[in-house]
């Protein structure tokens, strides 16, 4: 895989180009935008490890997206045939494009089966620029499981879901993952914290009980899969109201 240098604000891809590569971002952070170049929409930004434009392993449809450079960026750029090359010879490797296929599939599913095409529109933006966003577990049991009092999301999205029950997981994709048994609250990818450029949002990744978003449930047997968060606190319980995984979630500028 050769590793190129993009400078900031410069295009990696653009929508309509073919999708040729996929990209792997070693150092900086990149913005995918809908709407380019017109009305630049951000639905999300990644940072180091994450991987762009992952179709690009799989055919060569046009782009339906746009990838900038935030800032300074290297990235690893990765071909059909080096990652049939990696499937065959470095399994391990190849695994964390297969999770993103994973997602992928996970979310155009999501569509068919509710419709859920992104982030509605709201009727207030509550854009908050370079935001904090706490997860507080409202209990100490629920703390001492996850081995934290409060976690701080920088990155976005961030994806909960339930502890796999394998030791070692190549297909997890989780970046919380809460242990759960028997009937389960959380979903093995139950939902996600994501940032646009109206604010930052819940979103019910397919869950089967649905996430409860400071009094609404999304997902599950629910119409509807996004809810924006309030500026301070807001409440979230992973699946029923019986649930014992309950967080405060807030949201703050630095």
């Amino acid at each position: 895989m050769a590793d190129i240098i993009y400078d900031s604000q410069e295009i990696i891809f653009k929508k309509g180009d073919p999708s040729e590569f996929a990209y792997v971002i070693k150092s900086g952070e990149v913005e995918i935008l809908r709407d380019y170049p017109d009305n630049p929409f951000r639905i999300a930004t990644l940072r180091d490890n994450n991987i762009l434009g992952e179709m690009g392993l799989v055919d060569e449809r046009p782009r339906s997206l746009t990838a900038r450079a935030v800032s300074e960026t290297r990235v690893a750029k990765i071909s059909r045939d080096e990652f049939i090359d990696l499937l065959l010879n470095q399994p391990e490797e190849a695994f964390q494009y297969l999770r993103m296929f994973f997602e992928r599939l996970r979310a155009m599913n999501m569509k068919v089966a509710h419709g859920d095409v992104g982030p509605p529109e709201v009727e207030k933006s509550i854009e908050i620029k370079d935001p904090v966003v706490n997860m507080i577990p409202e209990t100490a049991s629920f703390a001492s499981v996850i081995g934290s009092e409060k976690l701080e999301i920088s990155e976005f999205p961030f994806r909960i879901g339930r502890k796999s029950e394998r030791n070692e997981d190549p297909m997890e994709v989780n970046d919380l993952a809460i242990p759960d048994s028997r009937p389960f609250n959380v979903s093995r990818n139950h939902f996600s914290i994501e940032k646009t450029g109206e604010g930052i949002f819940v979103h019910d990744r397919g869950s089967f009980l649905g996430t409860i978003v400071n009094g609404r449930v999304i997902g599950g047997h629910h119409k509807g899969a996004w809810m924006q968060l309030n500026s301070g606190v807001n409440e979230v319980i992973v699946g029923s109201n019986q649930s014992p995984f309950k967080f405060r979630v807030e949201v703050a500028t630095r």
